[in-house]
């Protein structure tokens, strides 16, 4: 037996689709999902290779600024040992002075 409830269905929900695909009569401009822009996407190779040449400055620079900075720690070092070789020099000369002073 043949029932008129499912056409009544059928009809609903043609007129609902009918409905929601209308956009023009709500002053809706929509563009359709196949016809949306796809972003560029490179190349996986591309982006691993641009991934290692980034590395590659950044890698460069940190090995530049060790070495500037081993290099000035080896100055400053030079610098100490001369400063202390000041001091133990200052230190024998008042010493000294004080030595004669006791003499006095």
């Amino acid at each position: 037996m043949h029932s008129s409830i499912p056409e009544k269905a059928n009809r609903r929900k043609g007129k609902a689709n009918a409905e929601l695909c209308d956009f023009n009569q709500l002053g809706l401009d929509f563009v359709p999902a196949h016809s949306y822009s796809v972003p560029f996407r490179k190349e996986p190779e591309t982006m691993n290779q641009e991934l290692i040449e980034v590395l590659e400055k950044k890698i460069g620079i940190l090995v530049e600024k060790y070495n500037a900075l081993k290099e000035e720690n080896t100055l400053l070092n030079e610098e100490v040992q001369r400063l202390s070789n000041d001091r133990e020099g200052i230190k024998s000369r008042v010493d000294a002075i004080l030595g004669k002073l006791d003499g006095i």
